[in-house]
């Protein structure tokens, strides 16, 4: 039952992206090429890469540690853009990145978890594992998506306006699913050992850190790490449903689910209200900085006709000035007197 409502789940949530995702947003996140590039190794290789060896030196089981890389190895969660919003991050970029990598990660699934996971331990035959993972995600993925965007190219209201509920849809079946695995598999996530939580726990903050540690990141750098940080859930529990017997694969992906939404959601929270503060205070030391006070005028004139005798008259009067107090900034305009000939 619940390897069936993941395959509608994914399904749901490839048609909501599919439905509100423009060809022009994935070319504008390709346009950005030394930060695509970046975001690419970082999530398909080098995140897998720190997840499989802190699993090697901790020695976990094999069916912890085979769920750890399966988070690892499935990049481009839905709810990177919405925690890179949070963080005042660049979202276009974070959109955009998310549908990349989840396209990527097509192929790079299966390879990673093919080289990277015990497969012999924790599935029962697996010499037709690999070739199936594409097909499934062939399937649930990549079709569902293909046609909700040529659908959206067709009818682009009815599309915007069928978006919204299914991404309502699939939240809710994202939860019913945690709460059901939770119900079910509730002894195995209490009984989890202390080295599996400080896995996952170091395992994301050596992503998200640089969030907190840079005074001023780029909202691009925010972008990049926060969704690396956040993994596809409903991919990795639909790929433990289908081609995993051992019940602590589904256990470990649950645990992720859990330290992922509350440490990424936790920094990013943090690093929007501290960036928020930053800014103002930036904002506002620029405006004191390039405040211009208007200067006082002190005007001399005009003044009437006046006649050379009587200049000269007046002139040779030695009145004493009055005595003026000037402010810090001022501006004497004289107005030349019009004199008759």
């Amino acid at each position: 039952m619940i390897s069936i409502a993941l395959q509608v789940l994914v399904v749901v949530m490839m048609i909501a992206i599919g439905l509100d995702l423009q060809v022009s947003q994935l070319v504008g996140g390709l346009r950005r090429g030394r930060w695509v590039v970046g975001a690419v190794i970082l999530n398909l290789v080098v995140f897998p890469l720190l997840i499989w060896a802190q699993t090697e030196v901790a020695q976990l089981t094999a069916g912890m540690a085979a769920g750890l890389v399966l988070c690892a190895a499935a990049p481009a969660g839905p709810i990177g853009p919405v925690l890179s919003k949070l963080s005042k991050a660049d979202l276009g970029f974070s959109t955009g990145l998310m549908v990349l990598l989840g396209l990527l990660g097509l192929a790079t699934t299966p390879l990673t978890i093919h080289f990277l996971v015990d497969l012999e331990t924790n599935v029962a035959d697996d010499g037709g594992v690999l070739v199936p993972m594409f097909i499934a995600l062939l399937v649930f993925q990549v079709i569902p998506l293909v046609a909700a965007m040529a659908f959206a190219r067709q009818s682009p209201d009815l599309a915007t306006r069928a978006s919204k509920p299914l991404g309502l849809i699939a939240n809710l079946l994202l939860v019913g699913i945690v709460i059901a695995l939770l119900v079910l598999r509730g002894e195995i996530l209490t009984s989890a050992a202390l080295s599996v939580h400080l896995n996952l726990i170091g395992g994301l903050l050596v992503v998200l850190a640089p969030i907190l540690i840079m005074t001023r990141p780029g909202s691009m750098l925010r972008s990049l790490l926060t969704v690396t940080a956040v993994r596809n859930m409903s991919v990795a529990l639909l790929l433990a449903a289908r081609f995993f017997d051992d019940p602590e694969v589904e256990a470990a992906i649950l645990l992720w689910s859990f330290w992922m939404l509350l440490l990424p959601g936790l920094v990013g929270w943090l690093a929007g209200r501290y960036r928020t503060s930053v800014e103002q205070s930036d904002d506002q030391s620029e405006d004191d900085a390039g405040r211009i006070e208007p200067p006082v005028v002190l005007d001399l004139g005009p003044s009437p006709d006046v006649d050379l005798m009587d200049l000269h008259a007046s002139n040779s009067q030695k009145a004493q000035p009055p005595r003026l107090r000037f402010p810090a900034k001022f501006e004497f305009r004289v107005v030349e007197p019009r004199i008759r000939a």
